[in-house]
């Protein structure tokens, strides 16, 4: 039997891990169910905030993925989430580079009507790239998405607690306000879909503040690629008000190219099983988890990698700012075998809680 987290998941197999936790396959021994399970050190206050704001998104949507339940013990807090055991959108551009129309097409339109419900919520995720689009596993027909990674979103209204700028969000598909410390704006995901669908299209991420596609680098027909082309260049539009207002509205406009008519079956893209699992761990084959390492920035400064919640490829992987565990043997230490202390974590919450409450408080007075 393996580690008993909190007396109620036991860990089964480390994923990943890095400088503020570990991903882990878990058995939740509540109900039965294998799950992912991020383990973090609550060593500072970043770490504990991207706690905070993971756990307090709740979206209940067929193409969301968020957490579902967590413990504390000692210094560190896990959370579950459901195993999407397909990769990832970024695993599939790796594998095969640009993807058929139909395809960028359909997860387009799932990615949007995500990123609808997430907005409806109020919240605006802020780091939507290829790494945190999850994908069950459908074999040869249309793939399902799954938006993830929460750690960075924020509620639209959310006060600016400093003065100074800082850009949170991960390069190359960060809108340009971002990188200059900008209040949250459901735009500002609009502008990274316009980044992935180009990503998805060519299978190059853009240069920095570039929508041009080369001609020959298009599929066909030729002038469906064109058009999507120029819907994707209006959604990353440098200035916020030149984008779609919302993503709704860009999801429309994507729904007139009429790009989801071809069967799937027709188009040659396979979604695998990455992950074969029972309760008694993974059988052999990769998974990717959410998302690569974050970068928060102060504007115009160096970038420095916190609490990323990445685990990604087939080989080594990746968490937290970019520790590498290597499949072939090197593991993660095991979990802490100290007793439960959920007030301990409860109590590191609520000081955090209380610290930015008293930031606001002065800098609103």
């Amino acid at each position: 039997m393996g580690e008993v987290f909190a007396g109620r998941y036991e860990l089964i197999e480390p994923i990943g891990m890095g400088g503020m936790g570990a991903v882990w396959t878990v058995h939740d021994r509540s109900d039965g169910r294998v799950k992912a399970a991020k383990i973090l050190r609550q060593s500072d206050a970043a770490s504990l905030l991207r706690f905070v704001r993971e756990q307090s998104v709740r979206i209940a949507h067929p193409h969301v993925v968020t957490p579902e339940s967590w413990a504390g013990m000692d210094d560190r807090v896990l959370f579950t989430m459901p195993l999407v055991a397909g990769g990832s959108v970024a695993d599939l551009l790796k594998e095969r580079g640009a993807l058929p129309l139909p395809w960028v097409g359909v997860l387009l339109d799932q990615l949007l009507e995500a990123l609808e419900a997430v907005h409806a919520a109020g919240v605006v995720h802020r780091d939507v790239k290829p790494a945190n689009l999850l994908l069950e596993p459908t074999g040869t027909g249309w793939p399902h998405l799954r938006l993830t990674d929460f750690g960075i979103a924020v509620p639209v209204d959310e006060p600016r607690l400093t003065h100074g700028p800082m850009a949170v969000g991960s390069p190359g598909y960060m809108a340009p306000e971002q990188w200059h410390g900008g209040d949250p704006d459901p735009r500002q995901d609009v502008y990274a879909v316009g980044r992935v669908g180009l990503e998805m299209l060519t299978g190059v991420r853009p240069e920095k503040g570039s929508t041009a596609v080369a001609g020959d680098a298009l599929p066909e027909p030729r002038e469906v690629a064109e058009r999507l082309v120029a819907v994707l260049a209006r959604a990353a539009a440098e200035e916020p008000g030149d984008r779609y207002p919302d993503a709704g509205s860009l999801r429309t406009a994507l729904r007139e190219l009429r790009l989801v008519d071809q069967p799937a079956g027709d188009v040659p893209v396979v979604v695998p099983q990455r992950l074969a699992l029972d309760a008694t761990g993974p059988a052999g084959v990769s998974w990717s988890a959410p998302s690569g390492p974050t970068d928060v920035t102060a504007a115009h400064g160096a970038p420095t990698h916190v609490g990323s919640t990445a685990v990604h490829g087939a080989g080594a992987t990746r968490i937290d700012g970019g520790t590498r565990v290597d499949r072939g043997g090197h593991r993660p230490a095991a979990a802490p075998r100290r007793g439960v202390s959920v007030p301990g974590v409860a109590l590191l919450v609520l000081g955090l809680l209380a610290v930015v409450a008293g930031l606001y408080l002065l800098l609103t007075a």
